[in-house]
C-alpha cells in the first residue's frame, strides 16, 4: 500500500509495540492521546481565562460608566423637573393675574363709575407734566406728560383700581414675586407695591416700548401666551430678577395692555447650589444665551471666576470673563446642542462627568458636575477581585487537569478490551449528523464491521443531505413566489390607495389651479413616476398646453408655458391627436418619443387622453427613469385615473362658470338698486327729514348746510346701509360739548338700521304700487283694443 499511515502502521508491527497485545495498544495509545488532549485543553483553558478577565473587567468598567451616566441622567432630570415646576407654577401665577385683570376690564360697565375710586381726584400731574397718584395708596399710577387724563383714561384707571382687592394678598402669599404691574394701551402704568413710581421713571416713560411689553404684544406673541425676559440685576436691590408678562384682552377681544411680574430667583439659587452629587459634585445654571444664573462658590473656584455677584445674569464669553479656564467654555458649548446629555472632560487636570438638562418652561439649563473618581470607585474594587479570582481558577484548573489525567488513565486501562476509539468517532461523527451538519463524515479506517458500519453511515448522511438541500431548494422557491405575491399585492393597494386620494382632492377642492398639482403629485408619490404632467388641450385644439408638473423639469416646463402640436408632437401630441393610450416602454427605440431637454433621465413614458363626452381634452404623461416601468396594472389603474381626471377638471370648469355667472347677477342687482334710489331721490325733489319735537320737516338739498351750522351743537353722523350699500345719513344734533356715550351710540347706530329698513320697504311698497298701475293700464288698453276691430280706433285708443 502506499497510504503513508499504513506504512507506518507496517513500520510499528515490526517494534516492540507491535508485539503488545491490542488492549496494551489502545491502553498506550489512549493515555498518550490524553495526555497531549490535556496539555492543550491547558493551554486553551488558561488563554480564554485570561481573555475572559480581560473582557468582563473591561465590560465591568462600561456598565459602570453606563450606570454612573444613567444616575446622573436621573439626577439632573429630577432636578430639572423641580424646577421646572417653579417656573410653571410663576408662568400659572401670571396668567392668573392677566385673567384677574381681563375680568375686572370686562365688568367696566359697572366699575368705571368712580364710587370705588375716582381717577380724576385721585390723579393730578405733577411740574414734570407726567401724572401720579398718592403714594399711601396701595399702587402707584402713573401716565407720561404726553397723554392727558381723558374720561376714557379715567374711567380705564377707575376699573383697573379694582385690582387692589386681589394682588397686595397675592403678594404676601408669593414671597417670591417682587412686582405686580400693568402696562395699558393708553401707556398708563399700574404697579404694586406703591414705590412712587412717577419720581423714579423720567416724565416721558413709555410703558408700551418696555421689553416685556413688546415681546407679550400680540405683534410678537399671536399665541398669548405667558412670555419670560432674560434674567437681571435688579436695581432695588432684590438679586437676580427675571420677569414674566402675558397679553390682556377684553371681552371684545381687544388687546387692552401687558400684566407682569418681577420674580427674584434667590430660592432657585439656592436650589441649585443646594444640588450635591457624590462627595464633592456640584450644580450650576445658565440661560439659553449661556447666561449665568445660579454657580456654587466651588463652581467660581474650578473655572477661576473671581467676580461671582456681578456675573450673574451677564452673557458668558471670554469677554467677560477673560480669567475664566478654557474647560468652563468647553463645557457651555458641549451643552449647546442638545436638550440633555451626559459627557466627560478633563477639569482642573481631573477628569469630570458633565451631565445637563433643559427646563423647558424657561429654556434653561441645569448642568451637573462630578469628579469621575468618586463615580467609579467600584471599578478599582472589581478589578482586584477579578484578577484574585482568576489566579484561583487558574490553580484550581491546573489542579483539575492533573487529576482528570490520572483518571483518564485508570479508565483507559479499565476498558481497553474494549474497542471503544472508533465507536466514539462514529458518535460523535452521528450527534454532528443529528445537529445539522451533514457534511460531517465517519473516517473509514478498517474493513472490519466498524468500517463497514462507518461506510453505511455515510451513505445514509449522503441521502440524507441530498433530501435536506431538494427540500430547501423548494421552500425558498416557494417563498419567493409567495415575497412575489406579496409585493404585487402592496403595489396594487398602493395603486388604489393613489385612486383615493386622488378621489379625495377631487372631492376637497374646486379650484383647478390647485387641483391639478395635487393630482400629479399623488400619482407620483405612489407610483414611483419620478414626473407626472397633466396637459390640457387650448380653446382652439391646436396645442397641448401643460396644466401641472411634480418634477423639477416639469416646473421648468411650466414656467415657460411648455406646449405641443397636438397630433405632431412627441408622445403626448399623439395621443391628444388620436384619442387612443400610448405606451413607450423603451423611448430611445420610440419614433413617437419627444426628446425633452428638461427630463434627461426619462427611460420609459406613457400617456392617456382625458375625455369628457366624448371629446379629448387633453393628457395624463407618466415618465420614469427606468425602462419597462409600467405594467398591465398600472395602466389599468392609470386610466381609471385618468377618467377621474378628466371628470375633475370638467367639474372645476363648470364651478369656475357657476361662480363667474353669480358675480356677473350680483353685480347687475347691485347697479339695479343703486339706480333704483338714485332715481327716487330725484323724484321726490327731497334730499331728507328733519325730526324735532315740532314734528317731521322735509328738507331740500340747499338746507343742509343750514342744519348742520350750528356753533352750539355738533353733529354725529351715522351711514343708512342697505345690503351693503350707503343710500344716505342719520345725523344728530347734541350740544357741542357733551360727550356721547356708548350706549348711545349704539342706540343711534340701531335707529339708523331701522331706518335703512323701512326706507327699503318704502321704495319695494312704491315701486309694487307702480307696476300695478302699470299692469292695470297695459290690460285696460288691451281690452279696449281687443272690443273693436277698426284700426284708426285702435291706434287713437293706443
Amino acid at each position: 500500500m502506499n497510504n503513508p499511515r499504513f506504512r507506518l502502521f507496517d513500520a510499528l508491527e515490526n517494534t516492540a509495540f507491535g508485539r503488545l497485545n491490542l488492549r496494551s495498544k489502545l491502553t498506550l495509545s489512549n493515555m498518550l492521546i490524553t495526555f497531549f488532549v490535556i496539555l492543550s485543553m491547558g493551554a486553551y483553558v488558561y488563554y480564554r481565562t485570561q481573555q475572559a478577565s480581560r473582557q468582563l473587567t473591561s465590560q465591568l468598567e462600561t456598565n459602570i460608566r453606563n450606570r454612573v451616566e444613567e444616575n446622573l441622567t436621573s439626577t439632573s432630570s429630577e432636578q430639572a423637573a423641580l424646577l421646572n415646576s417653579f417656573f410653571t407654577a410663576l408662568s400659572g401665577d401670571t396668567a392668573v393675574i392677566g385673567s384677574t385683570v381681563k375680568d375686572i376690564l370686562d365688568k367696566r360697565t359697572s366699575l368705571d363709575s368712580g364710587i370705588y375710586w375716582d381717577a380724576t381726584a385721585s390723579v393730578s400731574r405733577l411740574p414734570s407734566g407726567s401724572w401720579d397718584n398718592a403714594n399711601s395708596e396701595s399702587a402707584s399710577i402713573f401716565i407720561p406728560e404726553n397723554v392727558e387724563l381723558t374720561e376714557t383714561l379715567a374711567r380705564k384707571l377707575n376699573t383697573l383700581k379694582h385690582t387692589e382687592l386681589m394682588i397686595p394678598s397675592f403678594l404676601e402669599d408669593n414671597p417670591d414675586i417682587v412686582a405686580i404691574y400693568f402696562g395699558g394701551t393708553l401707556k398708563e402704568t399700574i404697579y404694586y407695591p406703591n414705590i412712587d413710581l412717577a419720581n423714579i421713571v423720567p416724565p416721558d416713560f413709555d410703558v408700551t416700548g418696555r421689553v416685556w411689553y413688546v415681546d407679550a404684544a400680540p405683534e410678537n406673541n399671536s399665541e398669548r401666551k405667558v412670555v419670560w425676559s432674560t434674567p437681571y440685576q435688579d436695581a432695588a436691590l432684590n438679586g437676580l430678577v427675571i420677569t414674566t408678562s402675558v397679553p390682556v384682552f377684553d371681552a371684545q377681544n381687544r388687546f387692552q395692555g401687558v400684566a407682569a411680574m418681577d420674580v427674584q430667583l434667590t430660592q432657585i439659587t439656592t436650589v441649585v447650589s443646594n444640588i450635591q452629587v457624590g462627595e464633592t459634585g456640584y450644580a450650576f445654571l445658565v440661560d439659553d444665551n449661556n447666561r449665568l444664573i445660579a454657580l456654587p462658590q466651588q463652581g467660581y473656584g474650578d473655572f477661576g471666576i473671581t467676580d461671582e455677584i456681578s456675573q450673574l445674569g451677564q452673557i458668558i464669553d471670554s469677554s467677560t470673563l477673560p480669567n475664566a479656564s478654557m474647560e468652563f467654555f468647553d463645557i457651555l458649548t458641549g451643552i449647546a446642542s442638545a436638550d440633555q446629555g451626559v459627557f466627560s472632560l478633563p477639569v482642573g487636570g481631573s477628569e469630570r462627568f458633565v451631565a445637563f438638562q433643559n427646563i423647558p418652561e424657561v429654556n434653561y439649563k441645569l448642568v451637573i458636575i462630578v469628579p469621575s473618581n468618586e463615580m467609579l470607585t467600584e471599578t478599582a474594587i472589581v478589578n482586584s477581585q477579578i484578577q484574585q479570582e482568576t489566579r484561583n481558577t487558574i490553580a484550581v484548573s491546573l489542579l483539575l487537569i492533573i487529576g482528570i489525567f490520572i483518571l483518564a488513565s485508570i479508565t483507559s486501562l479499565a476498558i481497553g478490551n474494549r474497542l471503544t476509539t472508533p465507536l466514539q468517532s462514529l458518535t460523535r461523527v452521528a450527534n454532528e449528523i443529528i445537529a445539522g451538519n451533514f457534511d460531517a463524515q465517519a473516517e473509514v479506517e478498517t474493513k472490519d464491521e466498524i468500517g463497514t458500519l462507518s461506510t453505511t453511515l455515510n451513505t445514509m448522511t449522503s441521502n440524507i443531505k441530498d433530501l435536506v438541500q431538494s427540500l430547501e431548494q423548494r421552500v425558498k422557491e416557494r417563498t419567493a413566489a409567495l415575497q412575489d405575491s406579496l409585493q404585487k399585492n402592496e403595489r396594487r393597494g398602493k395603486q388604489y390607495e393613489a385612486v383615493a386620494k386622488v378621489t379625495q382632492a377631487i372631492i376637497t377642492t374646486q379650484n383647478l389651479q390647485e387641483l391639478l398639482p395635487q393630482i400629479s403629485q399623488v400619482i407620483s408619490q405612489q407610483f414611483g413616476f419620478y414626473h407626472v404632467g397633466i396637459f390640457l388641450n387650448d380653446a382652439v385644439s391646436q396645442y397641448a398646453v401643460l396644466g401641472a408638473a411634480n418634477s423639477e423639469g416639469g416646473k421648468k416646463m411650466l414656467k415657460r408655458g411648455h406646449q405641443l402640436k397636438i397630433g405632431e408632437q412627441g408622445i403626448v401630441g399623439y395621443v391628444t391627436g388620436t384619442g387612443k393610450p400610448r405606451l413607450a416602454l423603451d423611448v430611445g427605440s420610440d419614433a413617437v418619443y419627444f426628446n425633452n431637454p428638461d427630463l434627461p433621465e426619462t427611460r420609459s413614458e406613457m400617456a392617456l387622453p382625458l375625455v369628457i363626452s366624448g371629446q379629448i381634452i387633453g393628457a395624463l404623461d407618466v415618465q420614469s427613469t427606468e425602462p419597462n416601468a409600467v405594467t398591465d396594472e398600472d395602466i389599468e389603474v392609470l386610466s381609471t385615473l385618468a377618467d377621474q381626471v378628466s371628470i375633475a377638471i370638467q367639474n372645476a370648469r363648470l364651478y369656475e362658470q357657476t361662480q363667474k355667472s353669480l358675480a356677473e347677477a350680483e353685480a347687475v342687482s347691485r347697479q339695479y338698486f343703486t339706480e333704483t334710489w338714485k332715481q327716487l331721490s330725484n323724484e321726490s325733489k327731497i334730499a331728507g327729514y328733519r325730526y324735532t319735537p315740532a314734528g317731521t320737516i322735509p328738507l331740500a338739498t340747499e338746507d343742509l348746510p343750514e342744519m348742520n351750522s350750528n356753533a352750539d351743537r355738533r353733529s354725529i353722523t351715522v351711514p343708512i346701509v342697505i345690503r351693503g350699500q350707503t343710500v344716505g345719513e342719520l345725523a344728530v344734533l347734541i350740544p357741542r360739548q357733551e360727550h356721547i356715550k356708548a350706549d348711545q351710540m349704539d342706540l343711534i347706530h340701531a335707529v339708523a338700521d331701522r331706518v335703512g329698513i323701512f326706507a327699503e320697504n318704502a321704495r319695494l311698497f312704491d315701486e309694487t304700487s307702480r307696476r300695478a298701475e302699470r299692469e292695470h293700464l297695459v290690460s285696460d288698453i288691451t281690452a279696449k283694443i281687443r272690443s273693436t276691430n277698426d284700426p284708426r280706433e285702435m291706434l287713437d285708443t293706443a
